[in-house]
């Protein structure tokens, strides 16, 4: 599958839907994988999250109907998505730096914001360790954390954070059984690649790996159980200060490694992999494209 083929037919789709409503079950079915796994793609390419850029994008475009005058504001505001004329107001504000009514009667400097195309790039960027591994099924015990996609980045520390206050960290140390993916798991289920405005960021510890030497661990009381199949996935080296590391990784592998591997997402959660001493790896399923 050519990568940047499908970014940039996902940027076609978003401008050309920027006055009605746009899909996010659409965006994944063109990107070819999971709503969570592309905007965690898009984020790390073009530095900016998806909901920001659509939202931006259409700042840009309700500026030049707003200057011409042709239209009332409140029209321009339900044209592009807002229920009122405040709430269009306060947007735009937000990103101009001045209300709409300013924009059309007084001369002031606006914003502009581009629509994205994407290109590989030759650099000289620094390797990323990896292996690609075939590896069964398995098994998780944990939590589970129902949170908003587009809120995921802002709302996952606060996770991670909350666990080790509330004893849960503790509990799983007393449970911790020495399996791969290994250590503290952090998995970004983002459900199929339609109706997932929603995620799931689950907090685990691997239970059982489908393997004949494997003895299964049932999960501790107050978690729930979690199967995986069996996959092939790119394992990562994360190690160093998070979540610098991890985020680094994140944007090698989606901005340089994926495009020219040559493989596609599989339709799986991603794991992140807390081990000691900034030991990290990051778990992304594959599939040949």
């Amino acid at each position: 599958m050519d990568w940047i083929k499908q970014l940039n037919e996902v940027m076609d789709y978003i401008d050309d839907n920027l006055q009605s409503k746009i899909s996010y079950d659409n965006i994944a079915e063109i990107a070819c994988c999971s709503i969570y796994n592309f905007q965690r793609m898009f984020s790390y390419i073009a530095q900016t999250p998806l909901s920001e850029y659509i939202r931006n994008r259409r700042m840009t475009l309700a500026a030049f109907d707003v200057i011409k005058g042709d239209e009332r504001i409140i029209d321009i505001a339900l044209k592009y998505g807002y229920d009122s004329q405040d709430a269009f107001s306060r947007a735009f504000k937000n990103f101009h730096g001045v209300l709409p009514s300013t924009a059309r009667n007084e001369s002031v400097m606006l914003k502009s914001c581009p629509k994205l195309s994407f290109q590989i790039m030759i650099k000289g960027a620094e390797k990323m360790r990896y292996q690609i591994e075939q590896w069964p099924a398995f098994k998780v015990a944990g939590i589970s954390n129902r949170i908003k996609t587009d809120k995921a980045f802002e709302l996952v520390p606060q996770i991670w954070d909350k666990a080790w206050k509330d004893g849960t960290m503790q509990k799983f140390m007393k449970f911790f059984p020495d399996y791969r993916p290994a250590g503290f798991l952090g998995i970004a289920a983002g459900g199929g690649w339609g109706s997932s405005e929603e995620m799931d960021y689950i907090l685990a510890v691997t239970n059982y790996v489908d393997t004949p030497d494997c003895t299964y661990i049932s999960a501790p009381a107050g978690m729930t159980e979690f199967s995986y199949p069996a996959a092939t996935w790119v394992i990562i080296n994360a190690d160093g200060k998070i979540p610098d590391a991890v985020q680094d990784v994140y944007q090698k592998f989606y901005s340089e490694w994926l495009p020219s591997s040559g493989y596609k997402l599989s339709d799986l959660p991603v794991f992140e992999c807390y081990m000691q001493e900034n030991h990290q790896e990051v778990w992304i399923a594959i599939e040949e494209a």
